[in-house]
């Protein structure tokens, strides 16, 4: 220090830079305090941020996450069965699957890979080209595939091969095809019954609880919930299967045989309105459309009985009266009716089972027109049968007020009215059970998949038409053209089918075609207590043989023989006598045929003459075919159905048969059978 007391500048100095030192100490701790209570509270905000995102939201957060990666898996229901009334599959579900290769997951080489799928399932040339062309991803490689050849495949190739099941439909007895229609591509009923039915038989898919990682590959989570799908239900047809087969082949036989462009084969129970067979074809190549319900036509001469149940409900007429039937030649106006045969007289009940236009047409003028269409219209024409399912046409019944002078004579013989092939079985049918018309049934049951009752369809009668006694009648008159003409036929006959021919002129674009007709037969059997109707229809046969008696009467008898040789159907041993046949028409060939009512009758009771109306054209020759291992209710069938008569006398199946296999028989022959 100096005397003053001062420092000198060097001390000064250095008093001064400590004290500066000093200063830039305090400061930096002050700042690493800040810093690190900064850090401190911003570690304390993340900590309690992560408590809350781990504690109190967890739950909103993890439910965003599945939300965002979670999807749900459709899991297809089982399409429900078509079973016919004895419970026998008509349509069922059959899982198929598309098979894809993921290229880059392969172990083998790509193109060994296709082969060895080929080996098992067709693989289509563009689809080897696509899968040599893929760099990545699945490749479909096969389509319908089966479940066997699913685990064929798998096993095979191992990995990079995936399949994706999808549900198709399976029609075991190929039966019955255009009624029950088939499924579309996404699995939903698309034509027929598949489609009419498709709310019972569809049930309820469920889903499955499916994840998506980063890749957006779908997994499924341990634990992820999933909905099992509802099977659909079971539906129960009154079809029966055998029956609609023999309908079915009997009607193909028919067409071949005459070349007639299409026709049907209708099977109904007139007791319950059931449709136990309905075979229906056309040449046109229309196979979503069902003729005997949506081809309405004219139905000729079987459209008789009804005038007749019509004039006995009214009491205007007497079987037994007589009537002037002027020769077989009438004009009404400018139009002149004419019969095949000429006839001077003929009793109401002869003008039915000889068919006589010239008496149908004078009788009707004893019905006023209101009087007239009401019994028609109750019969049911000119209506739909309330089937409910499957499309059907109302046919044609004009009202009397649009009808012409003309019109009672042209509707007692079946024209001006179209019907189809169901309403004039139906109303048959009416005759049959004693006067009701009942309306038709497809579908008889309704079950759950364990087969529990869900819903059974009861028969409906629709209305009483006649009267019981009435009925009666107009089956008697149907029964009584046995006894036409042939006493010796008529007292040893035993009665089986009773019906009604009918031949039609075929209009084409608004006039009758010249040459061209249609053939119909319609019947119910037994004839004292029908327990089945039966219809035939054959359009425009080829060739001289066209009347229905000659076509349309020996493939409904053929059908009903084969019913009853078939296997596991219940149709009563009454229906048809063995080896029946139609009866022989009394003078006339093919080409002067009356159009009259039929009655199959034992072929024992005459000997079979040139006039049979099943061999009009000759006796013909057929080869003989190996029967061997069949049994005897097959081999009598197809014998039965070459015109050749059996003889039985074996146990079985058939050993052996004579005259042996491949000889040349003339129709009526008989053929021994051990």
């Amino acid at each position: 220090m100096t005397r003053f007391g001062i420092h000198s500048t060097t001390q000064l100095e250095g008093f001064a830079g400590d004290a500066q030192e000093a200063a830039i100490a305090r400061t930096q701790r002050i700042r690493h305090r800040a810093l690190g209570v900064a850090f401190t509270l911003v570690a304390l905000v993340y900590a309690v941020r992560l408590a809350d995102l781990q504690i109190l939201e967890s739950e909103a957060h993890r439910a965003r996450q599945v939300a965002q990666s979670a999807e749900w898996e459709s899991l297809p229901a089982v399409r429900g069965r078509i079973l016919d009334r004895h419970g026998r599959v008509l349509a069922a579900p059959d899982t198929r699957y598309q098979a894809f290769l993921a290229v880059n997951e392969l172990r083998v080489d790509r193109a060994e890979a296709i082969e060895t799928v080929a080996a098992v399932v067709p693989v289509a040339p563009e689809r080897r080209s696509a899968i040599a062309e893929a760099s990545g991803g699945w490749s479909l490689v096969a389509s319908d595939v089966s479940d066997e050849e699913r685990v064929r495949l798998q096993r095979t190739i191992g990995q990079g091969i995936y399949f994706e099941s999808r549900s198709a439909r399976e029609y075991p007895r190929s039966v019955g095809r255009r009624l029950i229609g088939a499924v579309a591509s996404d699995g939903r009923g698309g034509t027929g019954l598949e489609a009419d039915l498709d709310l019972w038989l569809v049930g309820e898919p469920g889903r499955a609880e499916v994840r998506l990682d980063g890749h957006r590959n779908a997994y499924r989570p341990p634990g992820g919930q999933v909905i099992d799908p509802v099977p659909g239900h079971d539906v129960v047809l009154t079809l029966d299967a055998e029956l609609q087969r023999i309908a079915e082949n009997e009607l193909a036989r028919a067409l071949a045989k005459t070349g007639a462009s299409g026709g049907d084969i209708v099977l109904v129970d007139p007791r319950t309105g059931e449709i136990l067979a309905l075979a229906s074809e056309r040449t046109d190549g229309a196979v979503d459309q069902i003729s005997g319900l949506s081809d309405p036509y004219e139905p000729g001469s079987t459209l008789k009985p009804f005038l007749l149940a019509s004039l006995l409900s009214e009491g205007v007429v007497d079987l037994d009266e007589i009537v002037d039937v002027e020769d077989g030649r009438l004009r009404i106006g400018s139009r002149v009716i004419s019969d095949v045969y000429g006839y001077d007289t003929l009793s109401v009940r002869r003008v039915i089972s000889k068919s006589s236009n010239v008496g149908a047409a004078k009788l009707s003028t004893r019905l006023t027109p209101a009087v007239q269409h009401r019994y028609l219209r109750d019969f049911g024409f000119g209506m739909r049968t309330q089937l409910e399912y499957l499309s059907e046409s109302p046919g044609r019944l004009s009202r009397p007020e649009s009808w012409t002078s003309l019109s009672p004579a042209s509707l007692a013989m079946g024209y001006e009215i179209s019907a189809t092939s169901l309403q004039l079985a139906l109303a048959y049918g009416a005759i049959a059970n004693g006067g009701v018309l009942m309306r038709p049934s497809l579908v008889r049951e309704i079950r759950d998949p364990f087969g529990r009752l869900v819903r059974r369809f009861d028969p409906i009668p629709v209305r009483r038409v006649i009267s019981e006694e009435v009925a009666e009648a107009v089956r008697g008159v149907l029964e009584e053209v046995v006894r036409d003409g042939t006493g010796t036929l008529a007292s040893m006959a035993q009665f089986a089918v009773a019906g009604k021919t009918g031949t039609a002129r075929l209009a084409v674009n608004g006039r009758y075609a010249p040459g061209r007709h249609r053939a119909s037969f319609v019947g119910f059997a037994p004839a004292d207590d029908p327990r089945l109707v039966i219809l035939t229809r054959l359009e425009d046969p080829q060739g001289e043989v066209y009347y229905g008696g000659a076509i349309a009467a020996p493939t409904s008898q053929a059908t009903l023989k084969a019913a009853l040789a078939a296997d596991g159907v219940q149709v009563d041993p009454r229906l048809v006598v063995s080896d029946a046949r139609p009866r022989p028409w009394s003078g006339g060939g093919a080409a002067g045929t009356p159009e009259g009512a039929v009655i199959f009758a034992s072929s024992g009771t005459g000997a079979p003459g040139t006039d049979d109306v099943t061999n009009m054209s000759g006796r013909g020759v057929v080869a003989l075919p190996d029967l061997a291992g069949l049994s005897a209710r097959a081999a009598a069938a197809r014998l039965h159905a070459l015109g050749l008569r059996v003889e039985w006398r074996g146990q079985g199946s058939v050993a052996g048969q004579s005259p042996a296999p491949g000889s040349e028989l003339l129709r009526g022959e008989t053929v021994v059978l051990r």
